[in-house]
């Protein structure tokens, strides 16, 4: 199941739609202020962000500046009151993905959240890094006429931190998300996989451009 965001001051809607969404096969989080769902991105795993634009604490277009700056590319769709054409195109230029004005249904505002789901997250079977092409359906990277096999879950882990670029992750969560909560590797295991892939993906392994170590935290990917 796909985790939710919603951002939303107003109690009555922020519950509306969350028993909404989470009637959809949602995991849904709620945040009342830009603080509070910092708090919740800060945690991970949110699939799709619904943000309101009128906050207690701040503009919600704060948030989509502030995540799209560090290259968080989680969807977000904005619903607002606010519906003036200078203001719709202001979230869509700073990067969000959609703009839903209020009010609107609730049938409406999840065909919108599925469509940016599935334009989003569908992944791409090859990918450019620097002078490497990365083939994921034939688990191999391609520099000039060298090929080096990647095992499958060098490849998954690849393609995960790929899909989040510029964010740091923990070990805990490449592990959850990779091998699953009741896996039996250690974060060790993230350190031998990140280490191997450096050895392919890098020019200089040594000094790694695409798989950074973020210290006290883990990894991160830079495009």
């Amino acid at each position: 199941m796909k985790r939710l965001l919603i951002v939303e001051d107003e109690e009555r809607i922020r519950e509306t739609l969350a028993d909404f969404f989470a009637t959809q096969e949602f995991l849904v989080s709620t945040a009342a202020s830009l603080a509070a769902a910092r708090a919740v991105l800060a945690r991970g795993d949110v699939a799709a962000i619904v943000l309101d634009l009128l906050l207690p604490d701040g503009d919600g277009t704060e948030l989509v500046r502030e995540l799209r700056g560090r290259g968080d590319a989680t969807p977000i769709l904005i619903a607002s009151a606010r519906g003036e054409e200078r203001q719709r195109i202001l979230g869509l230029r700073l990067g969000a993905d959609d703009y839903l004005v209020k009010p609107f249904s609730l049938q409406e505002l999840l065909a919108r959240i599925e469509a940016v789901l599935r334009r989003t997250t569908t992944p791409a079977a090859r990918l450019v890094i620097g002078d490497v092409i990365v083939d994921f359906e034939a688990f191999e990277l391609r520099r000039g006429s060298t090929r080096t096999p990647l095992v499958a879950k060098e490849a998954e882990l690849l393609r995960y931190l790929v899909q989040h670029p510029g964010r740091a992750f923990r070990r805990e969560e490449l592990l959850d998300a990779i091998w699953g909560r009741d896996a039996a590797p250690t974060t060790r295991t993230i350190d031998t996989h990140v280490f191997q892939l450096r050895q392919k993906l890098e020019t200089d392994p040594a000094h790694p451009r695409h798989l950074r170590t973020v210290h006290g935290v883990g990894y991160r990917f830079d495009p």
